[in-house]
């Protein structure tokens, strides 16, 4: 292993003392999707990273539509639909599994990468129980086919319309907040 990454982890190595943190609006999108992973473990029906990752989308429309932003991270278009690619990176080896623990990601800030423990950062208490019954209502619609969420997203015009791009390989297409907004403002376009 290089220096430059022996520095890193030894430079971890002392983050073990890292104190818990009870976090604020908007959250790191792995935070959110930490505790998905762990709110449905603790409940013994984990949850599949394309799962994960449609109820991350829905969650910050429902948000976004309620004057406030669940996570800070953009949400891109793919070709299964809405992905939050961060999130994607650090679930993606489970693939179609289900994933059955929580990850340890790192954040850079002023060039200092830091690794960062889930454990110690907690989600606000109201809206852990709001995040955990939007996905709990979302999973027991759609945890027998997570695809069927896949073709709701397809049929939403904001998809729809970058269509043609995806298909034809473009990258890095994001939803705008203020197209989320329009959409889900009607309050008849949920898909539970």
């Amino acid at each position: 292993m290089s220096n430059i990454y022996e520095d890193f982890f030894q430079k971890v190595g002392k983050n073990k003392s890292e104190t818990v943190k009870i976090l604020t609006k908007p959250y790191n999108a792995m935070d959110v999707a930490n505790f998905l992973v762990d709110f449905f473990n603790r409940k013994k029906t984990p949850i599949t990273n394309i799962m994960l990752l449609k109820i991350l989308y829905y969650l910050q429309a429902f948000y976004l539509t309620h004057n406030d932003k669940l996570f800070v991270e953009n949400i891109e278009k793919w070709g299964y639909g809405p992905v939050v690619p961060v999130v994607y990176s650090y679930f993606k080896d489970n693939g179609a599994a289900p994933i059955t623990k929580t990850v340890s990601y790192v954040v850079e800030n002023n060039n200092i990468l830091t690794l960062l423990d889930p454990s110690r950062r907690i989600i606000q208490e109201n809206d852990k129980k709001e995040i955990g019954e939007i996905a709990t209502k979302l999973f027991n619609l759609y945890s027998n086919n997570p695809f069927d969420l896949v073709k709701i997203t397809h049929k939403e015009p904001m998809w729809k319309e970058s269509k043609d791009n995806i298909l034809n390989g473009e990258h890095h297409i994001k939803y705008s907040e203020d197209e989320i907004i329009s959409y889900f403002n009607e309050g008849t376009n949920w898909p539970w």
